[in-house]
């Protein structure tokens, strides 16, 4: 295997000439200000335009920049770690029943959205696996499964015969597979969302980082480098970006940690390769700590991804040399494994891998927390956001609103995930 130049984007590469959107320069004045053009700003300002409301965008790069554009494009009808029945018991009836809803048909709403749209973003509705990579799993996979299915998914059960020939592997045990997942090119999405947001009203500004928000009364004045925003309502959708990068309500700066992922892309596999796996273009997430997630690219690419404990995180030949290994053992019909591409984006993890609706000031509000879910998550919580600001009806919401919970020694529990991963690799490996 050889080493592919680090920090090189694949994404960006297949898209072509991106609309670069002009910066914010003096003053201008909007119902609602959305800081951030990632899926979820963008999203809500959708919605919001769609209402009827006057929505500015203000965003630090272009749509598509940060972790929104850097993800492995996977759009999965799910929630990491956590199934309905905890959803019910941590948020209660009501909102618990809402956002399993939401999650169960997120895959679908994002690509529904892209057909209404006809977004160009290599979109591929061709399911969604999570498969069992230990026997021990099987059990708990099919309650998943069935769990899913009572709040309204199309998850089904494969046996271990199905999942082998679905995905070329004798490495699995079973899957749970819904057929509204899939995978788009991320960046382009982004990319196309704000075109359609642009095009139903919302501005878009780029190159616009947001520096100070201060509030008068029942104006928010949000400051940009180069401008000044006046606004009723604020919707911070910064996610993962912490207050190192971004001094925006530090409270909710510490509400999660960041978790850093690798993505990387492979050389142009062979019509056979392609063939012998994943001939069905699925995109599969397994059951691992360290998840392993593989899905094709339009050019015939395999994205592959995965968190680097600390004594790798710097270490890129050796991160490259072991995801590569990774990838040959779980699929030994692809042969040696070269990358072209590596990148990285980060997620917000949250302690119960749940998102948040916080609520910083009043009509200061900061969605968050899509635990490694996003394109789906972002999509369908802004969709519901963008509703509840226009029309006040906190109903439409699957989330309730409150006020940040910053993490007990939060300098310390950011660097969590990439200690306890080796753990979690050896939970890993002694599955059997």
């Amino acid at each position: 295997m050889s080493a592919a130049p680090l920090e090189r984007w694949y994404w960006p590469t297949v898209v072509g000439a991106a609309r670069a959107y002009a910066p914010l320069e003096g003053d201008a004045d909007c119902d609602v200000a959305v800081v951030g053009a990632g899926l979820m700003g963008l999203s809500c300002a959708l919605a919001l335009a769609q209402q009827g409301a006057r929505v500015t965008v203000v965003e630090a790069g272009q749509p598509g920049d940060g972790a929104s554009g850097r993800n492995g494009g996977l759009v999965v009808p799910s929630l990491p770690r956590v199934g309905p029945a905890d959803v019910l018991r941590l948020l209660g009836a009501t909102h618990g029943a809402q956002l399993n809803a939401l999650v169960a048909e997120g895959a679908q709403t994002v690509f529904d959205l892209i057909r209404r749209h006809d977004m160009q973003c290599d979109a591929v509705q061709g399911g969604w696996l999570n498969p069992a990579h230990a026997r021990e799993l099987v059990g708990g996979l099919q309650a998943r499964v069935a769990a899913w299915r009572d709040a309204g998914s199309r998850a089904q059960w494969l046996d271990a015969g199905e999942t082998q020939a679905r995905i070329g592997s004798r490495a699995f045990h079973g899957a749970l597979f819904d057929a509204s997942g899939g995978h788009v090119n991320p960046y382009a999405y982004t990319q196309e969302l704000a075109r359609v947001a642009s095009a139903s009203g919302a501005r878009i500004h780029g190159a616009s980082p947001v520096v100070r928000i201060a509030r008068d009364g029942a104006r928010y004045f949000v400051h940009t480098s180069q401008g000044v925003l006046r606004a009723q309502t604020v919707i911070q959708c910064t996610n993962a970006l912490h207050g190192g990068q971004l001094p925006l309500a530090p409270e909710v700066s510490r509400s999660f940690v960041p978790l850093t992922v690798f993505q990387l892309a492979t050389r142009v596999l062979t019509a056979e390769e392609r063939r012998l796996v994943l001939p069905g273009n699925e995109a599969l997430s397994d059951t691992r700590n360290n998840l392993f997630a593989v899905r094709y690219t339009a050019d015939g690419r395999m994205v592959t991804g995965g968190m680097a404990p600390l004594t790798l995180w710097r270490a890129a030949p050796r991160l490259l040399r072991a995801l590569a290994l990774r990838l040959e053992r779980i699929l030994p019909a692809l042969g040696q494994i070269r990358f072209d591409y590596i990148w990285r984006g980060e997620a917000a993890l949250t302690p119960d891998f749940l998102p948040r609706l916080f609520e910083v000031d009043k009509n200061w509000f900061a969605p968050l927390g899509c635990n490694g879910r996003g394109i789906a998550m972002a999509t369908s919580l802004g969709q519901c956001l963008g509703e509840f600001v226009a029309r006040r009806d906190a109903r439409v919401l699957p989330l309730p609103i409150r006020r940040a919970d910053p993490i007990r020694a939060h300098t310390l529990a950011r660097y969590a995930p990439q200690v306890l991963l080796p753990v979690g690799m050896m939970q890993d490996a002694l599955r059997k």
